[in-house]
């Protein structure tokens, strides 16, 4: 399974329906990607596995951020991981999850971070499996 580095518009466009599922609220394609552009100003980074069966839509996506805390220092941060539902029990999420530890570890950072919905259960065991442990509460105020 290679993971493909998404930065294009027109690779980016390919991952759009595997991001409306994990985040629903996203209603247009093109929107979709002025947003992932304006975010990879900002150091976002996508990478993609493609199923060979479509191989112009992604099957599973993951995108992430470096950063530095005071709390945790030099890290990355997953924003999102999203496999299609058609492409679950592939295990293209932990692929993914993989890839980018491998990129932490080979950039010499102390941790890998990600926040999860406390309902996703199924998300929930693939990081419990790829060695990530809960150890923090994340907060949020809507306005």
């Amino acid at each position: 399974m290679e993971v493909v580095a998404i930065k294009e518009p027109q690779d980016i466009i390919k991952c759009f329906d595997a991001y409306k599922e994990l985040r629903p609220h996203l209603v247009d394609a093109e929107s979709f990607v002025n947003q992932v552009i304006q975010q990879q100003k900002e150091g976002y980074t996508i990478g993609a596995i493609f199923d060979q069966d479509d191989p112009n839509a992604a099957a599973a996506v993951i995108g992430y951020r470096d950063m530095t805390t005071l709390a945790w220092g030099k890290c990355i941060y997953i924003d999102d991981l999203s496999t299609r539902s058609v492409h679950r029990q592939k295990g293209y999420g932990s692929t993914l999850l993989q890839h980018v530890n491998k990129l932490a570890k080979h950039q010499g950072y102390a941790m890998l971070h990600l926040d999860t919905g406390y309902t996703r259960h199924d998300a929930h065991r693939v990081y419990l499996r790829n060695g990530f442990q809960f150890s923090y509460h994340h907060l949020s105020l809507q306005y």
